[in-house]
C-alpha cells in the first residue's frame, strides 16, 4: 500500500498508438523550423553570455550527436549522463587526431548504464567554447554549469510547441531511416 505502481502500455493500444502518433508529429512539424534553430545555435556560440553559449553547444550535441539531455540524479542512483550533465572527465579535446581537426572523444555511461564512446570532429567555435568551459574546472566538475534539462527544455518550447530534446532524437533518427528508404 501507497506505493506507486507503474503499468506499460500494449504496443498495439490505441493509447500507446495516440501517444507514439503524437511524438512523431512534433518531429514532422521540427523539420520546418529546424534549419531557423539550427541557424540561430551557430549564432549564439558566440554570444557574450555564457549560459547562452553552453545552451547552444549543448544543443549541437543532441542535434548531431544524437545526445540524450541528461537529468540530474539522485546519490543512491546509477551515475549515468547525458548532455546537460556531462562532466568535464567524460571529455577529451584534441587540436588534431588521426588526421582531424578539432576532435572531442567522448567516454561516459549513457541510459542503462550503456558506455558511450564517440570520437567527433566538431566546429571549430564549438571546439573554443568547450576549451572555455573546461577552464579552471576539475575533472568531477560539471561541463555546462549554467544549463539544466529544464532550462533547456524551456528554451526549446519557446522555439517551438512541444519542443524537446528528445523530440531531435525522434526527428534525426526519422530524418536518416526516410533517407536510408530512398
Amino acid at each position: 500500500q501507497g506505493q506507486v505502481k507503474y503499468i506499460m502500455l500494449n504496443p498495439s493500444s490505441k493509447l500507446k498508438g495516440e501517444k507514439d502518433w503524437q511524438k512523431y508529429e512534433t518531429a514532422r512539424k521540427l523539420a520546418s523550423s529546424i534549419d531557423k534553430i539550427r541557424e540561430d545555435y551557430t549564432a549564439d556560440w558566440k554570444s557574450k553570455e555564457m549560459r547562452i553559449r553552453q545552451r547552444a553547444v549543448a544543443m549541437y550535441f543532441i542535434d548531431k550527436l544524437a545526445l540524450r539531455a541528461g537529468n540530474e540524479k539522485d546519490e543512491d542512483q546509477a551515475d549515468t549522463v547525458g548532455c546537460c550533465s556531462l562532466r568535464v572527465e567524460h571529455i577529451q579535446l584534441h587540436e588534431e587526431k588521426d588526421g582531424k581537426e578539432n576532435v572531442v572523444v567522448f567516454d561516459f555511461l549513457g541510459k542503462d548504464s550503456i558506455r558511450y564512446y564517440n570520437e567527433v570532429p566538431v566546429e571549430k567555435r564549438v571546439f573554443k567554447n568547450l576549451v572555455l568551459f573546461m577552464e579552471n574546472k576539475k575533472p568531477e566538475d560539471d561541463l555546462f554549469d549554467r544549463l539544466n534539462t529544464a532550462v533547456l527544455n524551456k528554451h526549446l518550447s519557446e522555439l517551438m510547441d512541444g519542443l524537446t530534446a528528445k523530440v531531435f532524437r525522434t526527428f534525426n533518427a526519422s530524418w536518416t531511416l526516410q533517407n536510408q528508404l530512398r
